[in-house]
């Protein structure tokens, strides 16, 4: 497991959108070793504020009070990596519903990795409901040849490389539905965003918002550094905000 120490405040921060909150989800499935407090952080990164949501945010005892003051100034909600199965069979389905209302109102959502499974129809291949945001599927990216490693990717026309770890790429994405961004090094998408209702979606199996730790942990080289730069940009496309 990677042990992560995240500074929360003053790298890269701007308060472009002050008042403006970010959602990160750290219930059950978001990996407690650093997934969620990586994204936290990215969220500062684009100016936002970022808050801890659980899986029990809204339950049967939640009014339309609370799920109001839950989402009141929040521009996204972030779905970080972890166990993509364990986080939808773990979010109430009160929550789900209203997460599924907040972005077809024009809320945005990001997925890194998990989040991206969790994105589709279902989740991978299997049969676990995912929050159907994206069209098409996902399933798991087999062209690495670690448990981490990380790959070389074509986002937006450039060669990146960026850090995986066990995500998927998307498939039967339908013409015009979706815009691929990104493609793994055998063609697979990697990263691709789309509409829901009058929100937006981005996601990616990999992992751009991941920190050096992460790379140390696995004792692995990026030869170009950190890519949080493409987490704050799938943050400010979602969000409607730059």
């Amino acid at each position: 497991m990677r042990l992560i120490f995240v500074l929360l405040l003053g790298f890269g921060l701007t308060t472009a959108h002050a008042g403006k909150r970010a959602l990160v989800y750290n219930g059950p499935g978001a990996c407690s070793d650093g997934c969620y407090d990586a994204a936290f952080q990215v969220a500062l990164q684009a100016g936002l504020d970022p808050v801890f949501v659980g899986e029990n945010a809204l339950n049967v005892d939640s009014t339309e009070q609370d799920q109001s003051n839950l989402f009141k100034d929040a521009a996204i909600w972030i779905q970080p990596g972890g166990k993509s199965k364990t986080a939808m069979t773990s979010i109430t389905d009160q929550l789900k519903n209203a997460i599924d209302e907040f972005v077809k109102a024009g809320g945005g959502y990001v997925g890194f990795c998990a989040g991206a499974f969790a994105s589709t129809q279902f989740v991978g291949t299997s049969w676990t409901l995912g929050f159907n945001f994206m069209p098409g599927k996902t399933s798991l990216y087999k062209g690495a040849s670690a448990e981490a490693e990380i790959i070389p990717v074509v986002w937006n026309g450039k060669t990146r490389n960026l850090y995986w770890e066990g995500g998927p790429y998307l498939s039967q994405l339908p013409p015009g539905k979706a815009e691929v961004i990104g493609t793994y090094p055998n063609g697979q998408v990697a990263a691709a965003r789309s509409q829901y209702g009058s929100g937006k979606v981005f996601v990616t199996g990999l992992h751009p918002e991941a920190p050096q730790d992460w790379r140390d942990y696995y004792h692995i080289k990026d030869a170009d550094g950190l890519d949080q730069d493409l987490a704050v940009e799938m943050i400010h496309w979602a969000a409607g905000v730059r």
